[in-house]
């Protein structure tokens, strides 16, 4: 193969790879973006459980005896 030849191949490779980097650098983007989605929807998540360990808290029978005042 002429070097005119293997200058054009490797041009080309060059421009392959660049386009799946590209390509791969866009999809990274995207799995960022649903990243901090998800991380959000976990941020409500721990807040409701927390509201309903609470709630299951205060509505169930005491399990020690109130503090005594003045005894």
């Amino acid at each position: 193969m002429s070097t005119v030849g293997d200058i054009l191949k490797s041009v080309r490779e060059v421009l392959l790879l660049q386009s799946q980097v590209e390509r791969l650098e866009e999809e990274i983007s995207e799995q960022n973006e649903e990243l901090k989605r998800v991380s959000r929807d976990l941020v409500g998540l721990d807040k409701r459980v927390v509201r309903i360990e609470t709630l299951i808290e205060f509505s169930s029978p005491a399990k020690r005896s109130p503090p005594r005042i003045g005894a």
